[in-house]
């Protein structure tokens, strides 16, 4: 695998450059979703609501927050990492990461099918702010381009449940990570009561079988089922199971749910502004504790926030 260019030849002058055409790659990400089904078909949340969080800096530099939390927990750096971004969309926390943040943060896109207008949007705020081509590069998780043991942090959100080969893509993500690097993984549990792509409850462990016929009774698209890794918790086990000693589990991402459920501390990000209002009945009905007990108890965190490191 070729090594990727090192260093962040990051703009001195980015934080002076006019914005972006917002509006112009609003309607690149638009045409994208419409023309895939994904708006109406899958989601009821409105085109212009879900570009917006797309495009948003407040939301990038959230993940960036996230992203560095992990990493001090885990006793990393992330300003002094090599972070590589799995399925980077449209490349906001990529360019955050270098312009805003001052991060070494690398990433990769496939242009293949419905992701090809997020690399697009991807490339043009690239060039917007004088960032290297390759800053993210067209590629898939099951074959990075990265030279094994290269980099200190692999980071992915709300990718491996869209990917080909979920089992290949974290066998690269261990590949390409450092002795003692940091692997950090945000997905949908499907073992849990929430789908965020349709924005609707759901029925923990559903077969994808039963959740078509599901959805369809909802009105929704059942062929979005097909493209989806119904993920949970157990999946990750015997994922780990495979690699022994290689892999440390340090957090399922426990503690963060349990303190967004008290606290309702979660944006209101695309579909979640349903969820909030669910989790606000919940509290309103007094059920909040029994609800935290059994869902402690029957892994019901979402999403699953994987952090593991490579031993």
């Amino acid at each position: 695998m070729a090594e990727e260019t090192a260093g962040q030849d990051q703009p001195a002058d980015s934080s002076e450059r006019a914005p972006p055409d917002w509006a112009e790659l609003g309607r690149l990400l638009s045409r994208g979703y419409i023309d895939s089904g994904f708006i109406g078909g899958v989601t009821r949340v409105p085109v212009e609501h879900v570009v917006r969080d797309m495009l948003s800096e407040a939301r990038a530099d959230e993940q960036v927050a996230e992203l560095r939390r992990c990493a001090a927990a885990a006793g990393i750096d992330a300003g002094k990492a090599r972070i590589l971004e799995v399925g980077s969309g449209c490349g906001m926390t990529v360019v955050r990461g270098r312009t805003a943040h001052g991060l070494d943060i690398h990433g990769i896109e496939p242009s293949m099918g419905e992701y090809s207008s997020t690399l697009d949007v991807c490339r043009r705020l690239i060039e917007h702010y004088g960032l290297p081509a390759d800053a993210v590069r067209d590629a898939t998780g099951e074959a990075i381009p990265f030279a094994d043991a290269s980099v200190d942090i692999v980071y992915s959100s709300n990718v491996l449940e869209h990917v080909g080969d979920p089992v290949a893509v974290l066998d690269e993500a261990l590949r390409v990570l450092k002795p003692g690097g940091l692997l950090l993984v945000v997905v949908p549990n499907y073992g849990s009561w929430w789908e965020g792509h349709y924005g609707i409850l759901w029925v923990p462990g559903m077969s994808a079988r039963l959740a078509k016929l599901y959805v369809r009774l909802l009105g929704r698209d059942p062929a979005y089922v097909d493209t989806l890794n119904l993920i949970d918790r157990r999946w990750f086990d015997r994922w780990r199971a495979r690699h022994g000693a290689r892999v440390e589990v340090l957090d399922w991402g426990w503690d963060l749910f349990e303190t967004r459920l008290r606290t309702l501390g979660f944006g209101d990000w695309a579909a979640l502004s349903v969820a909030k209002r669910i989790v606000t009945l919940v509290h309103r009905s007094g059920l909040l504790e029994p609800a935290i007990w059994l869902a402690r108890r029957l892994h019901w965190e979402t999403p699953i926030i994987f952090v593991a490191r490579k031993g």
